[in-house]
């Protein structure tokens, strides 16, 4: 077994369809490096072996079938190489299939078995890796970059690298004395943000990291006609010829940007969506909400965890929840270990928006709040 493709929209939405009880949904936080990371497989046997146990003693669970999700889930632990393990690892199984992701955000160390996969930190790790563009400024060219969090590849098939026609200098465009080369810089420039306009609108509004010198960045900011997307700043320079691992460490606080931008933006919407009376919050209100495809924009605390068993009440199946203390899921028939999981899924399978926010940060909507369609 390899490790399995990146959580796409597509693969999120599979993963939430029902499957037969038991799934087995495991989470670890990992390591990058030497030694930590070579104490993680031994944490992640540990947990599959807790795992296990917990399947073996669970009187809804054959014993075939124990064994069966078992067996995926120490394949799936095989295929793992410790030396690529990031800051977190989530492992599914089910008694036919089995997969693993390696994650570049953090996730708790948890076990939950149920009908559906756990695929709150995927959906948290596929926002953060969200895809943007870089613009590597120079006096004399400007490189694109496309990226996916920490990954970053070149673009050379959209008219990209842009080369001043002019002679290539090293220094900022308003040096004095070097009109020629300044006009051509700026030309160049332009030239790159033109280049812009038809990825920006065949892409949905990408956000742009322009990484240059102060004076570069500056001067780009002045020709473009897309201010709007131009989302974050690196000011360093001598990245013209950077490798993608080179150039994906600079980024890493552009991006971190980018993420809070998206947390200040669904803040907002939630302000909007309250002076508009379409605000709601609480897990027990938004189950309600949520049930009946009424939340557009979910926002959670990202380490919010609640448990809970969902009552049925007549013409009205989602509208109630007993809330529950955390971990008292185990043996209590119909609850779930942390309801929030569902409450994301449900939201996601009726088009709506999930954003994951720090913690404390919805303190008094009880770390949970939605922007209501009505």
């Amino acid at each position: 077994m390899t490790q399995s493709p990146r959580p796409t929209p597509e693969l999120l939405a599979e993963l939430r369809k029902p499957r037969p009880y038991p799934v087995a949904s495991v989470t670890l936080p990992t390591h990058r490096h030497r030694p930590e990371n070579q104490q993680d497989h031994i944490r992640l046997r540990n947990l599959l072996a807790e795992a296990s146990k917990r399947l073996a003693d669970d009187p809804d669970v054959p014993r075939a079938q124990a064994v069966a999700v078992n067996r995926q889930l120490t394949e799936a632990a095989d295929g793992l190489d410790p030396e690529h393990f990031l800051d977190g690892l989530v492992v599914h199984a089910s008694h036919d299939e089995n997969a693993a992701y390696v994650l570049g955000t953090d996730v708790p160390e948890r076990i939950v078995v149920g009908t559906t996969y756990l695929t709150r930190n995927l959906v948290a790790a596929a926002a953060r890796e969200r895809p943007y563009l870089a613009l590597v400024l120079s006096s004399g060219e400007v490189r694109l970059w496309r990226g996916e969090g920490e990954r970053v590849t070149e673009d050379r098939d959209s008219g990209f690298p842009v080369i001043t026609s002019g002679v290539e200098r090293d220094g900022p465009p308003n040096r004095e004395g070097d009109h020629g080369a300044n006009q051509d810089c700026r030309n160049m420039l332009s030239d790159a943000d033109k280049l812009l306009t038809p990825l920006l609108q065949g892409e949905n509004g990408l956000p742009v990291i322009l990484v240059g010198l102060r004076q570069h960045i500056a001067t780009f900011r002045e020709v473009s006609r897309h201010g709007q997307a131009l989302a974050a700043e690196v000011e360093v320079g001598g990245l013209l010829n950077a490798t993608a691992p080179e150039l994906a460490t600079q980024l890493a606080p552009a991006r971190h940007t980018l993420t809070e931008a998206d947390a200040k933006g669904a803040l907002h919407a939630l302000d909007e969506a309250r002076s508009g009376r379409r605000y709601a919050s609480g897990v027990q209100s938004l189950w309600q909400a949520a049930g009946e495809s009424r939340v557009s924009l979910l926002v959670v605390e990202e380490g919010l965890r609640v448990t809970a068993r969902p009552d049925t009440v007549e013409g009205a199946e989602r509208a109630t929840l007993t809330l529950l203390d955390v971990g008292d899921a185990e043996g209590t028939r119909g609850a779930e270990e942390d309801i929030i999981d569902s409450l994301v899924e449900t939201v996601l399978g009726a088009d709506g928006k999930v954003v994951f926010v720090p913690d404390e940060t919805l303190k008094d909507a009880g770390g949970v709040a939605a922007a209501l369609r009505y």
